[in-house]
């Protein structure tokens, strides 16, 4: 049986309503929550469908689709709900970032580590990293596992500037590898636990696959 992860908080965005199409034009305006390379390009240059991994709505959760991300090195079913807030396909810096109705921002960042590194190494650049961008490890390197790929959690907590004033974000992250490929998952949320949607997230965490 595989084992997952229970995601804590964070902030990070409003909800956005929507499907898996590409918003209207006028919203790429709102770069809040639309922000891709090109506003131009169809949300279809970042994703593509992955019916194997569909899922009719069951309550309490909702209705899944599944979908390659990342070049398509990478499958999931997510929510069909999710909206895609931002994505990259250049080099070294793939990535994409949906946003759910349920108020929590859901993102995979393909990272350059190689799957050959020694994973204590891999692990040390990330903490290395989030330090370094002044950000706090209230957790980290709990043994994690998807589809096909294992993983190390954490928790993360960091001070994001605002209009105002900074305000504290904690997310939960996790670094999978699998024989191919490393990446970073990232859910961030706006209120102070994900326990409403931790069902629903489960089955997205279950079903990354990592090619």
């Amino acid at each position: 049986m595989m084992r997952t992860i229970p995601f804590v908080l964070a902030t990070g965005a409003a909800a956005v309503m929507g499907c898996g199409h590409a918003p209207d034009p006028i919203a790429f305006q709102n770069r809040v929550f639309y922000n891709y390379d090109d506003p131009s390009a169809d949300v279809s240059a970042f994703e593509q469908r992955y019916p194997p991994l569909d899922l009719g709505e069951q309550t309490p959760n909702p209705e899944y689709i599944g979908v390659s991300v990342i070049g398509a090195n990478i499958h999931l079913s997510r929510p069909k709900n999710w909206v895609v807030r931002t994505a990259s396909n250049k080099e070294q810096e793939r990535y994409i970032e949906y946003v759910s109705p349920n108020e929590y921002v859901f993102s995979i960042y393909e990272r350059i580590d190689s799957p050959d590194d020694v994973w204590r190494e891999v692990m040390g650049r990330y903490e290395d990293t989030v330090k370094a961008d002044g950000a706090e490890l209230l957790g980290k390197r709990v043994p994690v596992s998807t589809w096909n790929a294992q993983g190390r959690a954490y928790v993360v907590r960091r001070q994001v500037k605002a209009a105002k004033s900074p305000f504290i974000s904690v997310s939960r992250e996790y670094l999978a590898r699998s024989d191919h490929r490393i990446v970073l998952v990232q859910v961030l949320h706006q209120t102070a636990t994900l326990k409403p949607v931790s069902d629903e997230l489960l089955r997205v965490i279950a079903t990354l696959e990592i090619n």
